[in-house]
């Protein structure tokens, strides 16, 4: 479902999100799934829409201090209570927890549409810009929202975005200092996966 969205009755030209890709509104119910098209992804900010996950077509949360400076978009979590973790910004839906394993680029690209949470299937490795936006450099070291992220090792995390210049490299953000770099696929990195 989209952010807000339920079964059934809908009203207008709302769009959701489904596991199987995007439904409208109809007549009062929400149609049949159509699926996004290869290489797009179902972005739930409203209205829902297939979109290209390398560029960010929600508004960029920020945290506190940049707000406080002048900054749009006070990030803003809700903790679903099941392991996962919903962005009110982007619509973006979280992994809430990582797993101490670390994978290699290829492992992590590949293990993400195999995650069952929360009875949802459509898991994916992060995009860069999907990855960065949940930085918070209000925070120390990690840089992220503790409360709602907790236990996130100051590591590198994969994206699943390559390098455009070298197709054996891929961007990561490291959550040490919540900046991005890439760097050879056959590294080690944890994972976070996003719906």
């Amino acid at each position: 479902m989209g952010v807000g969205g339920t079964a059934g009755v809908c009203q207008g030209s709302a769009t959701q999100c489904s596991s199987n890709g995007l439904q409208a509104c109809t007549n009062g119910q929400w149609s049949v799934v159509t699926a996004c098209s290869t290489g797009l992804v179902c972005e739930r900010y409203a209205p829902a829409t297939c979109g290209n996950p390398k560029w960010a077509e929600w508004p960029v949360p920020n945290s506190q201090v940049d707000v406080n400076a002048g900054a749009p978009n006070l990030e803003g979590y809700v903790d679903n209570g099941d392991s996962t973790v919903t962005d009110t910004v982007t619509g973006l839906m979280w992994q809430q927890l990582v797993q101490a394993t670390t994978y290699s680029w290829v492992q992590a690209l590949s293990y993400c549409p195999t995650l069952t949470l929360v009875g949802y299937s459509d898991w994916r490795l992060p995009s860069v810009i999907e990855l960065e936006s949940i930085v918070d450099l209000g925070q120390p070291s990690p840089s992220i929202n503790g409360t709602y992220f907790p236990s996130t090792p100051p590591k590198y995390f994969w994206s699943a975005t390559q390098d455009a210049s070298s197709p054996s490299q891929a961007w990561f953000v490291d959550f040490r200092t919540g900046t991005t770099y890439f760097s050879g696929v056959s590294g080690s990195n944890p994972i976070r996966c996003v719906r």
